[in-house]
């Protein structure tokens, strides 16, 4: 029973090879042989966007048509651009590192002090300190950047 099993998805698959191959070898019918010959198609004069009759075959061409010989034509040459030299920046000055954030001591409508007595100028959580740099108010703590 078991071995029937296996064997049957294998036979279907046999089956099915060997029916698509036999019709891949079956010759198409010419259109002359066809009982009655499809009419040319022509759009549908109420509505362009429809066929007045389907199915149909497309029209004959009007001339026969003639090969020609395809003429791919070079890009032009392009003159190599110029070479500029790099002159390399002049090193930067180092940015000093934000410092660690300081406890604020006490606040007032002009700014804040902190814990060592520094000043911080400015309103609301952007003030300035001394040296200009702009520090930011975290709660309790004040960190310059």
């Amino acid at each position: 029973m078991k071995g029937m099993i296996t064997t049957l998805p294998a036979l279907a698959c046999v089956m099915l090879l060997a029916g698509g191959h036999a019709r891949a070898q079956e010759p198409a019918a010419p259109a002359e042989s066809l009982p009655e010959p499809l009419p040319v198609c022509q759009l549908d004069p109420r509505d362009s966007g429809k066929l007045a009759v389907e199915p149909c075959r497309p029209a004959p061409p009007v001339q026969p048509r003639r090969s020609v010989a395809q003429v791919i034509g070079r890009m032009p040459a392009q003159p190599a651009s110029p070479v500029v030299p790099i002159v390399p920046l002049p090193p930067s000055p180092a940015v000093p590192m934000p410092r660690a954030p300081q406890p604020i001591g006490s606040c007032d409508s002009g700014g804040c002090r902190d814990a060592a007595g520094a000043r911080y100028d400015g309103a609301g959580n952007a003030t300035l300190d001394a040296n200009g740099r702009i520090c930011h108010r975290n709660g309790a703590f004040m960190q310059c950047f």
